[in-house]
């Protein structure tokens, strides 16, 4: 076992999920951020537990066939971002076995994974951005961008590839227009300050965007008003500036009131022929494009088990994404959704799609969980269950449920491969075979991985 300090030689063999390489000395694992497959690195041990160290590259002796230039000089201290300086289809190969790892070790089921769906564009994709404030003390001046890996410590990001330039241009306008106002950003180890995040909205077919202000507050105030109304006026890409109140000292970002300043509360995606209305705090893939990809996946998975007319009950539906993408398949199709303004967002995006033909849309308010145990306990069917839980995968009382509910296939559609591997393995125990799961690359240059695993009833 390597000590702390040592400097040893190491070979790195594979990518893990959290972004780090990872090499083997004598079958003791090493992690080390920054590195490739098969890096030969020269590396000084940082840590150490029982059964893993973490290490810090001293010297690239061998660089991997797979290092490429990145196009982020951030990249070494930003933790947006873990892999820009790893070729493209390596980073899907390493998201593949990441989900193949996770289903072996937690699962401990042989469920085949298919090749990683990449993404048609792998810069200037993310359309969301939750950018932290803070303030220096002396010059007061805002620093907006991204925490280092694994720390609070903000690094102020004046050029991001992985978003749209406008952002990194209204970015900026705020750092100095806020200043000269006199705002504060937020201190959270003193637990003051206004400003706490900056939040974009974009729209990759309207090519504008939402800026919504979070404030450590429950008003705006006179400044921040007139900072709301100065981006507006600035920057005709922005078509609303809202702001919301979060008063709680936790890591969620948002609290529960968001209030209009100026222009409208949402933006809208076409998607093949799909309206897509999306409000500030409504949930919808950061990634269209590959969004896409996933919808038409799951579509695929139902279309290949050629039942008739289908009836369809998406869980977790947000604001009505796979709802909409499957209706013109179903005989009827229900949705699910706890959060009310996605449900608001749900309802409008029904009628802006009632030329699509299909079965109408039934939206059910409330907590998911709950609505389907009760659902299970009517004896209710379906031919086909949606699920698209938060990171935290499905609760087994509502996986029970499900498993009930579903006449013949379960798709589950995960953002979390541990939590993935646990529920399919809990729906195997409860006569739900998985047949295969399919990654999509929605978060490029990161760990991140979707996966759909497609499931049908054992007879």
């Amino acid at each position: 076992m390597p000590k702390k300090d040592d400097i040893i030689e190491l070979t790195i063999d594979s990518l893990a999920y959290g972004g780090a390489g990872v090499g083997k000395v004598d079958g003791f694992p090493v992690f080390v951020d920054d590195s490739a497959p098969e890096d030969v690195l020269k590396v000084k041990i940082t840590s150490n537990r029982d059964t893993y160290a973490w290490a810090e590259i001293v010297e690239v002796v061998t660089p991997s066939p797979f290092r490429v230039e990145p196009e982020c000089a951030m990249l070494k201290v930003c933790g947006g971002c873990n892999w820009q300086h790893v070729e493209y289809g390596e980073q899907l190969n390493a998201k593949k076995k990441i989900v193949e790892d996770n289903i072996r070790k937690i699962s401990g089921l042989d469920i085949p994974v298919r090749e990683v769906i990449p993404s048609d564009q792998i810069y200037k994709y993310r359309c969301k951005i939750q950018n932290p404030v803070q303030q220096t003390q002396v010059s007061k001046r805002f620093l907006l961008g991204y925490y280092k890996h694994g720390s609070h410590d903000l690094v102020n990001i004046k050029y991001c590839p992985i978003q749209p330039d406008i952002i990194g241009e209204i970015t900026e306008y705020i750092r100095n227009k806020g200043q000269e106002l006199g705002l504060s950003g937020y201190d959270e180890n003193r637990k003051c300050g206004l400003l706490r995040h900056v939040v974009f909205r974009y729209s990759m077919t309207n090519e504008n965007l939402l800026v919504i202000f979070v404030v450590n507050s429950d008003k705006a105030g006179d400044n921040l008003v007139r900072l709301a109304r100065a981006v507006r006026n600035e920057f005709p890409e922005v078509v609303g500036a809202l702001v919301n109140f979060n008063l709680r000292h936790t890591n969620v970002i948002f609290g529960d009131k968001t209030v209009l300043i100026d222009g409208q509360d949402y933006v809208e995606e076409n998607l093949e022929g799909r309206l897509y209305r999306i409000s500030a705090g409504s949930f919808f893939q950061v990634n269209p494009r590959s969004a896409v990809k996933m919808f038409n996946t799951v579509r695929d998975m139902i279309v290949a088990r050629k039942l008739e007319n289908p009836s369809i009950l998406d869980v977790y539906a947000g604001v009505g994404s796979f709802a909409i993408w499957l209706k013109d398949i179903a005989s009827t199709m229900t949705a699910i959704e706890e959060y009310p303004r996605a449900v608001a967002d749900a309802k409008i995006n029904m009628t802006l799609n009632e030329g699509i033909n299909g079965a109408p849309i039934k939206f059910i308010e409330g907590n998911a969980d709950k609505i389907l145990e009760s659902m299970a306990r009517t004896g209710k069917k379906f031919d086909v269950l949606v699920l698209d839980p938060p990171r935290k995968g499905c609760v087994k009382g509502a996986l029970e449920a499900a498993a009930i509910l579903a006449e013949k296939n379960i798709i589950y559609v995960s953002c979390n491969p541990a939590t993935l591997a646990r529920d399919l393995k809990i729906l195997d125990d409860l006569g739900f075979s998985t047949e295969y799961v399919q990654p999509v690359d929605m978060f490029c240059h990161t760990y991140h991985v979707e996966s759909i695993a497609l499931l049908s009833r054992r007879l």
